[in-house]
């Protein structure tokens, strides 16, 4: 569970009472990220880090606090969001796609995907113009938006664990009455996305087991897919990709084996074996067919695939 700005983990408690007190996600172990975040550093010798920074302590969070789940659930608020998907982007550039197999899913809370222009002037005046995290809130950031991209082709649209790709479902929820990221910066173009009820900050604050929040995060960590896709389907595969796609093409009367390079990389195997090449061709045949090493007795070529 990540946070958003101006926050900490203790956000999660309300969701997090109602998953200790649901018998059916006994499975489930919440995990609550911290990274440091506020309003201005009065300490002379420290700084808040920056997105990426956020993102490279959350990857060793993962290795070290959660190296022991072979199943993981990312579950974000506001900022948190973009702190996940950083890091599924740097993970990705690094060609570190494989270690990314073990995240299930990845669920957005309030993200502010395309930035939040909610009181943009006096959030600048209150966290300062310098601010390393306010940066990445503002609309139409350049990096929020190679990140989104990122996420979109090589995790969304992913359909094999490699080096660079990883698939993984992700959702992403708006708040009905959301102020501060509206639904379409929250839902942004991701496929799975809905809105809960609350504003950016009482979509959190589920009450009772009744709360669409915990009932939609409920129904999501209890389909969690076992296992990620190692290889793509079928259906999305190359011709080059599939296996026992060897072509044949076989001549009626004379011998010999050739290979052939064909449209998308592929291979043919030719072979001639039906007789050998001193043997007379067949008395039906006429004289100028005799040397034709690829027409059959009908006059057609004869091909095997």
């Amino acid at each position: 569970m990540v946070h958003g700005i101006r926050s900490g983990p203790d956000v999660w408690d309300p969701l997090c009472r109602l998953i200790a007190q649901d018998e059916k996600l006994a499975f489930a172990e919440p995990l609550q990220f911290r990274y440091a975040t506020g309003v201005r550093r009065l300490h002379p010798l420290r700084v808040f880090p920056t997105i990426d920074t956020v993102a490279d302590s959350f990857k060793e969070y993962l290795a070290t606090e959660a190296g022991e789940f072979t199943r993981l659930m990312l579950v974000t608020h506001s900022q948190g969001g973009l702190v996940a998907q950083r890091f599924l982007a740097r993970a990705l550039a690094d060609g570190e796609g494989r270690r990314l197999a073990r995240i299930r899913r990845l669920v957005m809370v309030a993200c502010p995907n395309n930035g939040s222009e909610l009181l943009l002037s006096l959030r600048r005046n209150v966290l300062g113009l310098g601010h390393p995290q306010e940066r990445d809130l503002r609309p139409l950031n350049d990096q929020v938006n190679a990140t989104l991209r990122t996420v979109l082709r090589d995790v969304v649209h992913a359909t094999a664990v490699s080096d660079r790709t990883c698939p993984i479902l992700v959702s992403a929820y708006a708040g009905e009455s959301d102020r501060v990221v509206r639904a379409a910066s929250a839902q942004s173009v991701f496929p799975d996305s809905a809105a809960l009820p609350g504003d950016h900050s009482t979509i959190l604050k589920a009450k009772d087991a009744g709360h669409r929040t915990f009932t939609t995060l409920r129904r999501l960590l209890l389909t969690v897919p076992d296992a990620a896709p190692e290889h793509a389907p079928e259906a999305t595969r190359t011709p080059a990709e599939l296996p026992g796609l060897q072509r044949t093409v076989t001549n009626t009367f004379s011998g010999g084996r050739a290979y052939g390079p064909v449209i998308q990389g592929d291979t043919v195997h030719v072979s001639f074996p039906s007789v050998p090449p001193f043997q007379a061709p067949s008395a039906g045949l006429d004289a100028d067919r005799s040397g034709n090493d690829d027409t059959s007795e009908n006059g057609h070529t004869d091909r095997e695939t």
